[in-house]
């Protein structure tokens, strides 16, 4: 009897011991996968705080080297040599400039959409990527409408600056203006919408088959705006109400960049409210100081 006892006892010690190794070897790989986990996530962070860093440097070397202030008329707040960024990159189609914040960008276009979703200025690879201007659209800023794309950076880099006007209250009364820079002309934005919308949304029209259709459209985008702006009034003394917003909403840029949801933008809708000749030096258009 003592005998079996002692066997018993003994093979209770040996489980003992064997749920010890176990739960040992548990804690081992518990703690080497936590560490792999630890690891991965710094060397994810290291990778985007130095892509950060080195879009910045890019993108800040380019204002560096092609830009230049000029005076304190919106027509020459800024200067760029957009012969020289066509030559560095042939698909440069302009610049983007914000009166009163640092978004200040060459514009870019291609064939495809995608093609600088991750792709610098200067053909480099970059979270970033570029701010380009919609394939489907004219690349001098013809159309009704024109489209340029721009990523959310968390550190408010490219487009990360425009969820200002979603966030922070007021912020578009001392941002409303921004412009377009060609070889030839400076164009001048009034900000006058922005909201979340679908990536399906019919903001994204780039023309229209009639003058009604236009006017649908103003009506739209006026209607889901987070704000409602006034925008300089140019029209007829006898214009009718339709009349009236085909003369004051003559050509849009729309800004477009991602939110928090996949299906989702955020956008920012100027009206033109300037025109500048870069080549003869002449006021062409101005509604805010006629």
């Amino acid at each position: 009897m003592e005998d079996n006892k002692a066997k018993e006892n003994k093979v209770d010690e040996n489980k003992k011991v064997e749920e010890k190794k176990k739960l040992s070897l548990r804690s081992r790989i518990i703690i080497t996968i936590a560490v792999v986990v630890v690891l991965i996530g710094v060397a994810w962070l290291v990778y985007y705080l130095v892509d950060y860093k080195r879009g910045q440097s890019i993108y800040d070397d380019i204002n560096k080297d092609y830009t230049a202030s000029n005076g304190d008329e919106w027509y020459n707040k800024i200067d760029v040599n957009i012969a020289e960024l066509k030559q560095k990159n042939p698909d440069t189609r302009g610049w983007i400039y914000f009166e009163n914040e640092e978004i200040s960008y060459p514009v870019v276009q291609a064939a495809d959409d995608d093609k600088y979703l991750n792709t610098s200025f200067d053909g480099q690879q970059l979270r970033a990527g570029s701010i380009f201007l919609e394939a489907l659209n004219s690349g001098d800023f013809s159309d009704k409408n024109s489209i340029i794309y721009g990523h959310n950076m968390r550190d408010q880099s490219m487009f990360g600056r425009l969820q200002k006007y979603k966030y922070e209250d007021n912020y578009y009364n001392d941002h409303l203006y921004f412009q377009v820079l060609t070889a030839d002309k400076i164009y001048r934005y009034k900000v006058f919408a922005y909201n979340d919308v679908s990536d399906t949304s019919d903001v994204y029209t780039l023309s229209f088959a009639s003058d009604n259709e236009y006017v649908k459209y103003i009506n739209m985008v006026k209607q889901l705006s987070q704000q409602q702006i006034d925008v300089p009034d140019v029209s007829e003394p006898n214009a009718t109400d339709n009349e009236k917003i085909i003369q004051n909403y003559k050509k849009l840029v729309t800004l477009s960049t991602c939110t928090d949801r996949d299906d989702m933008r955020f956008v920012v809708l100027g009206t033109l409210v300037g025109e500048y000749d870069r080549i003869n030096k002449q006021l062409i258009y101005d509604s805010v100081n006629k």
